[in-house]
């Protein structure tokens, strides 16, 4: 156990900062010393207290949330045999219908948005290495600045010229779908980008707001990379309803990962830079007309040129055919439309653009390198 001093103004610390029950447990979970204001029932506290433990323990340099909706912990690593945890808090307001805990208990909780919970964790993982520093004071009565601008109106200038910057990065990032770099500015933006005072006690709405705001930066940035409009839509369409059903602060992180990874991988993929313009104008053509009956000779009289210079180029430049290419943007298709919806393998076969249910099968295994009723079943 740690010596009784430090670890007791380890924890008044991370009480005057935070104003949460603040917990100091061994290994094992089992309480070596407190400061709790608020009056959580033993049960609640318990469950969080083990799961902690166990997983500082195992991950002593990751800082860990314990949530069990609405309520949340949060614990880290102080030391070889204590574990320090804070909490509980809410992470959105609560139906009081469907909690066991009282009103005014539920009244004193405070609901920590993502920027907040950061910041904590910031702090705690750093308790075991602060020392007691010494204060001064300096008094007021110097005379005004002569400058037009006030220190407030520069710091807020300063911040917005930052979030402009990173914003601008995590957009050449989606651009060049380049996920390691996107993952790289993303943990220097940090809370740079945290609004919730604008809603006050809704962080989930504010959450939802916020990655609305991402879906579309980020959808931007990839057409600007080159990514074809029809991919974008159904990609940006598919993150705002799963935005819109957030139901919990929890899944925040991990699908604003999956937001960058897909859009980056949406780019990387078919992004249009460095072809031709006349394989650019192909390309963007097959995206919009995939699912209709091909006719190179047609698309040829289009674009003003000999069907065979076209396929030649196309080949040349892509290193696949045209025919080829249909195929993976209907099996593509026929992916999303296999888990997204119920319909018989020969519906969607057809709304991909396949006549026979059979010749789409193998097109599909060829592609995909399984079979339709596997890729549904996976």
């Amino acid at each position: 156990m740690s010596d009784t001093f430090p670890l007791s103004s380890a924890v008044m610390t991370l009480f005057q900062l935070t104003h949460l029950n603040i917990f100091a447990l061994d290994p094992s979970g089992r309480l070596l010393m407190l400061h709790a204001p608020h009056d959580i029932p033993d049960r609640l506290n318990e469950d969080a207290f083990q799961s902690l433990s166990a997983a500082v323990i195992e991950q002593p340099a990751v800082c860990h949330f314990w949530h069990d909706e609405p309520f949340a912990y949060i614990g880290g690593y102080y030391d070889a045999g204590t574990v320090l945890a804070a909490g509980p808090f809410l992470t959105q307001m609560p139906d009081p219908s469907a909690t066991h805990l009282n009103q005014q208990t539920m009244r004193g909780l405070p609901i920590l948005n993502r920027a907040t919970r950061q910041s904590i964790a910031n702090v705690l993982m750093h308790l075991n290495k602060m020392e007691p520093v010494t204060l001064s004071s300096i008094n007021g009565g110097s005379a005004p600045s002569d400058s037009p601008y006030s220190a407030d109106e520069t710091a807020a200038a300063s911040l917005i010229n930052l979030r402009y910057a990173v914003s601008n990065e995590m957009m050449q990032a989606i651009e060049d779908g380049d996920a390691a770099a996107l993952v790289s500015v993303t943990k220097k933006a940090d809370s740079l980008f945290d609004f919730s005072n604008r809603f006050p006690n809704k962080p989930l709405r504010v959450a939802k707001n916020s990655l609305i705001i991402l879906n579309t930066t980020f959808r931007l940035a990839a057409e600007r990379g080159g990514a074809p409009p029809v991919l974008l839509h159904q990609l940006s369409e598919k993150f705002a309803i799963a935005i819109e059903r957030l139901n919990s602060l929890h899944t925040l992180d991990q699908l604003q990962e999956s937001m960058g990874d897909e859009y980056c991988q949406l780019v990387a993929e078919n992004k249009l830079a460095g072809y031709s313009m006349l394989i650019k104008e192909t390309i963007r053509y097959l995206h919009i007309h995939y699912a209709e009956p091909f006719d190179a000779a047609a698309l040829a009289q289009s674009l003003h040129i000999h069907p065979s210079h076209l396929a030649r180029q196309f080949k040349k430049e892509t290193g696949t055919t045209m025919v080829q290419y249909v195929h993976s943007l209907r099996v593509q298709e026929a992916k999303r439309l296999l888990k997204k919806d119920t319909a018989s393998i020969e519906y969607i076969a057809g709304q991909c653009g396949f006549d026979d249910a059979a010749y789409f099968a193998r097109v599909f295994k060829k592609v995909a390198g399984i079979s339709p009723g596997s890729w549904r079943k996976q």
